[in-house]
């Protein structure tokens, strides 16, 4: 899978989301190695039911052994969240070094304020719906690892208007 292929059926298939993580962080001018695609998704049935197509056209199956369709329900959520903790629910797919999808459903700033946010870029020749700076740094300062330390770092210098990779 290509991630220019999947932002693609995303958008042709009218999928509500937006670009979040280390490739929003890149398209914002920040260089760095990323190894996934994470997504906020308005979470309603019928945007999951459009984004759950798109996804299994993309043989993308989630990491944990439960049906993608799972991620429709909010109350299976609710506990994975409660019990696990889970902040993500991840898909892959099923080759071994393929591709990974997070879907953030415990976002820090919700879709609607990233949504309303959101600056429209071009990732591949396609236009994608990016996490603004100032929410980029909300969700990275709340994640707090190390490479989002990083993130913080390059993401102040964007918005002084310096180079980040400098």
């Amino acid at each position: 899978m290509k991630i220019a292929e999947l932002l693609q059926s995303l958008s042709a298939s009218q999928v509500r989301y937006v670009l979040v993580g280390g490739l929003a962080v890149q398209l914002h001018g920040f260089m760095r190695a990323t190894f996934g695609v994470d997504l906020v998704l308005e979470m309603n049935d019928e945007n999951l039911v459009r984004f759950i197509s798109v996804a299994k056209q993309y043989g993308l199956v989630p990491s944990i052994p439960v049906p993608i369709e799972s991620l429709r329900s909010a109350d299976q959520i609710e506990q994975w969240h409660r019990e696990k903790g889970m902040l993500a629910f991840a898909l892959r797919e099923p080759q071994a070094g393929g591709a990974v999808v997070d879907i953030l459903v415990r976002p820090t700033v919700p879709f609607e304020r990233l949504m309303a946010n959101a600056v429209a870029g071009k990732l591949f020749a396609q236009q994608v719906w990016i996490a603004s700076v100032d929410d980029l740094l909300s969700m990275k300062r709340v994640a707090n690892r190390p490479k989002d330390q990083l993130d913080i770092a390059a993401l102040e210098k964007i918005k002084l208007g310096e180079d980040p990779n400098a």
